[in-house]
């Protein structure tokens, strides 16, 4: 069972009726242990999503995947991406690697690569070789998104593992793509401090109309949960792993217990590294077992229910690209408590949250203010963050600045103000 996914792009009709437009490919890489289905971490919504955009705006769009069919086929956030669209290779050798022989030959046999873009979504893996490979050896165009990998925190993460990989493949993949993806400013910088010269894209995440169209049952959840009417909620939902800074939001509750009293906080994630059970600790520790609660992981309709039900949201990380959480519960209408890790400044400009430092001494002084807002207040918030995410941060927006990033790698368009060289 392959515990890696990738996605592929490739041919625009319209080069032969215009001569305008040339062959997208877009390989997807993800992080860790990831795959187009759940165990992505949000990467296998980012290739499906942007894949539908370009869709839509009459690329000719492919998802490579080295999961299983079926899995791929069972991931919600692939809903409304043709299946005949969707290709799948087998690895071999250690999952960590996640190496497909089936891959490279597929990426080497891509005709006229010359008029080709291969996008790869995340980089550590076997397949950035295959990049670079399709980068050196056929002259072809590669964008490659590191997805928030090359911030100082992300690379103290299994650093000798990461050395290793830029020994073997990944600094020369890096340095020979024809563009990077950065999420943000911020992780352009990142990039540059990292040595990397590339012309960079900076380009954000976004929001799917679908999302920001759905709805979801408040009530529905609480009796699932067990959550009473009058309990607010404070609600916490993405990987449940170290750099999402979970310790530092319980301290801050520790220290803001009267306050937090008709409050519940929801944890709700998929558990890495075991980091779980030092949260679980934590809270015993300091007694917060009837304020705290670990609910797992969330899909699909319970998802949507979730932030239906949340008072506000919290992300108090130490490190973040472009977290699609966020822009998620902007889009349900939530406030969102987060920290400078996240790049979003307009988040505070359109008053719909708070950006802190990530510290526990920061997250304590503004906690109350949140804490003490009333219902309507949050409510209002949360009103002018999902005008903020409709306006801003659609697919579709992100998929037309793509577009003309492309475009200009492929000799056919002018530089995009997006880019910095």
């Amino acid at each position: 069972m392959s515990l890696y996914s990738r996605a592929l792009p490739w041919r625009h009709q319209a080069i032969r009726k215009h001569r305008k437009h040339g062959h997208l490919a877009m390989l997807r890489c993800p992080l860790n242990y990831a795959r187009l289905y759940r165990r992505s971490f949000g990467l296998g919504a980012v290739a499906f999503s942007l894949a539908r955009a370009q869709l839509r705006q009459e690329w000719d769009t492919r998802v490579w995947s080295l999961d299983r069919l079926l899995d791929v086929i069972e991931q919600p956030e692939g809903n409304g991406f043709p299946l005949e669209r969707v290709r799948t290779f087998r690895t071999i050798g250690p999952a960590a690697w996640g190496w497909s022989h089936g891959l490279q030959v597929a990426l080497s046999g891509l005709r006229d690569a010359a008029s080709c873009v291969v996008h790869q979504h995340g980089i550590w893996t076997s397949v950035s070789a295959a990049t670079r490979s399709w980068r050196v050896r056929r002259r072809g165009i590669s964008v490659v998104a590191p997805h928030g990998t090359l911030s100082p925190w992300a690379l103290r993460r299994s650093s000798w593992k990461k050395a290793l990989a830029l020994l073997a493949y990944e600094r020369s993949n890096l340095r020979y793509a024809s563009c990077l993806h950065a999420l943000s400013e911020t992780e352009a910088r990142s990039f540059r401090g990292f040595g990397l010269t590339n012309p960079i894209a900076v380009v954000p995440n976004g929001i799917s109309r679908e999302w920001l169209c759905s709805t979801g049952d408040a009530d529905r959840f609480r009796a699932n949960f067990g959550i009473a009417t009058q309990t607010r909620i404070l609600l916490f939902l993405s990987r449940v792993t170290p750099i999402k800074g979970i310790p530092l939001l319980i301290e801050s509750i520790k220290g803001n217990q009267q306050a937090f009293v008709s409050w519940i906080l929801l944890i709700a994630g998929v558990d890495e590294f075991d980091h779980q059970r030092e949260l679980r600790a934590l809270v015993a520790r300091h007694g917060l077992q009837k304020s705290i609660r670990f609910i797992g992981p969330l899909y699909g309709f319970l998802k949507r229910d979730a932030f239906a039900a949340a008072d506000a949201f919290v992300l108090t990380s130490h490190s973040e690209a472009w977290p699609i959480v966020v822009l998620e519960a902007l889009g349900a209408g939530v406030p969102v408590f987060t920290t400078s890790a996240t790049p979003l400044p307009e988040l505070v400009e359109r008053r719909a949250g708070w950006i802190v430092q990530s510290s526990v001494e920061s997250i304590s002084v503004a906690l109350p203010e949140l804490l003490g807002r009333s219902p309507a207040d949050l409510h209002e918030m949360g009103s002018r963050g999902r005008e903020l995410a409709s306006s801003r941060f659609t697919w579709d927006a992100v998929a037309t600045e793509l577009s003309a990033v492309y475009l200009w790698l492929l000799g056919r368009g002018p530089q995009p103000a997006c880019v910095i060289v």
